[in-house]
């Protein structure tokens, strides 16, 4: 029990938004990428959101391989797995994004 005498609960840590390039993962553990769906394969797709291009697993999460469409946009939320040399990022969530205004998002976000 906690100090306010309350059980503990795990708290899953939150996805921040990161540009791909800006990914460091000796300090991100989940990440948020908004982008363009340039490829898909084998369980994987690969994101551009401009600053870079990922690969990111998609195999085995609760996602509809079908419902990513190339040439899209999708919000991805992932894990970022740290690698000898570099990383490897593993999606949790991944929602379209087609009808989303790209213009508008980058006015208000930036």
């Amino acid at each position: 029990k906690g100090q306010s005498g309350s059980t503990f609960q795990f708290r899953r840590m939150p996805a921040v938004p990161r540009n791909i390039a800006d990914i460091n993962p000796e300090k991100d553990i989940r990440v948020r990428i908004l982008g363009r769906v340039v490829d898909k394969y084998a369980g994987t797709i690969v994101i551009d959101d401009g600053s870079a291009k990922a690969e990111i697993i998609v195999d085995g999460a609760n996602i509809s391989f079908e419902d990513v469409k190339s040439g899209g946009m999708a919000r991805v939320f992932a894990r970022v797995l740290p690698l000898e040399t570099s990383y490897e990022l593993r999606a949790e969530i991944v929602q379209d994004m087609s009808s989303m205004d790209v213009d508008l998002h980058k006015k208000i976000y930036g």
